[in-house]
């Protein structure tokens, strides 16, 4: 039996993950805060800061993974002023 990744899926995956990310951001900083953690994917072929740097990317640095974002399975994304 021959087992095949399908790549198509992954990279949905990967955009509603950061369009997942951007919205709960949008609503952090409605609500006033300027952080918030996201639970890293597991088992979907997304690396972490590959999430990261596309968040940061499409976000023009508003919303920034920072230095040790990482921590316990979550990424602490914050929000700039």
């Amino acid at each position: 039996m021959k087992i095949q990744v399908n790549k198509n899926q992954q990279a949905i995956n990967f955009k509603t993950h950061v369009g997942t990310i951007i919205e709960i951001a949008k609503q952090r900083a409605k609500s006033g805060y300027n952080s918030f953690s996201y639970p890293i994917p597991r088992n979907q072929g997304i690396a972490a800061y590959d999430l990261i740097d596309r968040v940061e990317k499409e976000t023009e640095d508003s919303v920034y993974g920072g230095y040790k974002c990482i921590k316990d399975g979550y990424i602490k994304f914050s929000i700039r002023d």
